[in-house]
């Protein structure tokens, strides 16, 4: 009989010296490399920067391209690779973030409770995946940089992960904490289509950022959040326009174009229905001098 081979297991002492609380580091890999699949006993962030790669998860390999940003818990048992062809893949780039374990419980009682579905590194199947935009992804490069640069603190750390929890959850609908059940492609997928340039697109730009046929997504929609996905699209629209009529002194014709809605007369009804006041007036309480 054959036995099959032991995973290693990475542990936090051989990365973390005494005194720190985190390890970051950027990795470039060419085409065919293939890192040993691994268990950890400490939780893991990483991101893809450039390029594309294939993540072996739980016997599973996924596809991973720049913007897809994966929580990995301790048990999870993973492994990175690159395309054998040159073609295909001529590198990847990628920044992993490792740290203490005890900061995740910390996370949790402090930031979720009541609220535990939305937790990043809760338990499901498979470890939390999203997507940022290119946006995003230049912060992330930057707070990577300066974590590289200083002294591992528990301030240190603790301040990367909370801009890093913000990031993800910024531009999610609150109904998507409510529940569990959406699966981490639909989750991943709504920050990028948040972005104007992506908004416009409408029900099909978010199907094709989910990698779901329309057919596929409507049903998944309706099942966890009661609603179309025009219903979704349209309230991530108004609340795209909403923060620009709070935040900017743009037009409202332009807000709304940027939103997606090239039909002003519908722009105002449905901004109304939700909102319960025109884009003018909600723009005038929301800018009325505090005293």
């Amino acid at each position: 009989m054959t036995l099959a081979p032991k995973v290693p297991k990475l542990l936090v002492k051989n990365f973390i010296p005494p005194e720190g609380w985190y390890h970051v580091a950027r990795h470039v890999r060419g085409p065919g490399h293939l890192s040993q699949e691994h268990t950890h006993d400490f939780p893991e962030v990483f991101w893809m920067e450039s390029g594309t790669g294939l993540h072996r998860i739980h016997g599973l390999t996924k596809e991973m391209r720049a913007g897809d940003v994966v929580l990995i818990r301790p048990p999870d048992r993973h492994g990175i690779g690159t395309y054998a062809s040159a073609t295909t893949n001529p590198c990847l780039s990628l920044v992993n973030f490792a740290f203490r374990p005890e900061t995740l419980e910390y996370l949790r009682k402090r930031y979720y409770a009541g609220r535990e579905a939305a937790f990043p590194w809760r338990g499901a199947e498979l470890p939390a995946r999203y997507r940022v935009g290119a946006a995003e992804l230049r912060r992330l490069a930057e707070l990577a940089d300066g974590l590289a640069r200083g002294p591992q603190t528990r301030l240190r750390l603790e301040s990367f992960l909370l801009a890093l929890l913000e990031m993800l959850e910024r531009t999610a609908p609150a109904a998507l904490e409510a529940s569990a059940a959406i699966p981490d492609w639909l989750r991943g997928a709504l920050p990028v289509f948040a972005d104007p340039k992506h908004l416009s697109g409408g029900v099909p730009e978010l199907a094709r950022l989910a990698g779901r046929g329309p057919e596929h997504l409507n049903r998944v929609v309706r099942k966890c959040l009661g609603g179309t996905t025009t219903d979704l699209v349209n309230r991530l629209r108004l609340d795209y326009a909403a923060r620009e009529l709070c935040m900017s002194g743009r037009p409202i014709l332009e807000i709304a174009l940027d939103a997606g809605f090239d039909n002003l007369s519908y722009f105002y009804r449905v901004f109304r229905k939700r909102f319960g006041q025109t884009p003018r007036r909600y723009r005038l309480h929301s800018q009325m001098p505090v005293r």
